[in-house]
């Protein structure tokens, strides 16, 4: 083998972290990564949260603590206070979303799991580098 090693054939990690409690229970977290010219959210292998909300989407805050304007239980967010990155694919497991060129990264704070339709917001993480 020559040349430096990726590790798992991922891309340049460009920012992590691990999702947080907001209205349900939730486990893992995702690395963003550059991957052949484009900029990719991975949810890791042991994501989990709540199976039973609808409408589920990951969105991107560019508050890094999103939750302190809220109150509890649902964590409902303000219009324009987020922009929506795609809609989950699935409650649990490793997937991949695309982060489009529109998205400013260095504007992003943190990434949310959010039921869009009952405006409740499942869990959070702040982006770390």
């Amino acid at each position: 083998m020559s040349g430096p090693s990726k590790g798992m054939g991922m891309g340049m990690a460009m920012a992590k972290g691990s999702f947080r409690k907001a209205e349900a229970p939730v486990t893992g977290g995702f690395t963003i990564s550059e991957e052949g010219g484009k900029r990719v959210l991975t949810l890791s292998s042991d994501f989990k949260t709540n199976d039973m909300a609808p409408d589920l989407k990951v969105i991107f805050s560019p508050s890094a603590t999103p939750l302190a304007m809220t109150k509890a239980p649902g964590f409902p967010l303000k219009p324009g206070s987020y922009t929506v990155l795609a809609s989950l694919k699935s409650s649990k497991g490793a997937q991949s979303y695309v982060i489009p060129a529109s998205i400013d990264l260095k504007a992003q704070k943190s990434v949310l799991i959010w039921c869009q339709k009952f405006n409740a917001t499942m869990a959070w993480s702040p982006l770390k580098p």
